[in-house]
């Protein structure tokens, strides 16, 4: 299961009100999706949580898959695409 939170100023969120954040948060979670196609059915088997940071200096932060699984992820987002299958 993959789970996506956005954050804003310090606080999370499940929907953003203001329609510009929410169409930024929609788009980068389209990405970040699309980025990690590859590996996708590895992602689903472990119980992780992205937090994409929407502040002055955007982030994407990884927790709770597998460090394995984290570094190929990790790897991806930089666009090193050198996969472990």
């Amino acid at each position: 299961m993959i789970q996506v939170t956005l954050s804003y100023k310090n606080r999370e969120f499940v929907q953003l009100e203001d329609s510009f954040l929410a169409q930024i948060a929609e788009n980068t979670k389209k990405l970040l999706y699309a980025l990690l196609e590859d590996i996708y059915d590895l992602l689903i088997q472990e119980k992780g949580h992205f937090r994409i940071n929407l502040d002055n200096h955007p982030k994407i932060e990884v927790e709770g898959f597998s460090s394995g699984l984290q570094d190929q992820i990790e790897r991806t987002l930089r666009g090193e695409y050198d996969y472990d299958y």
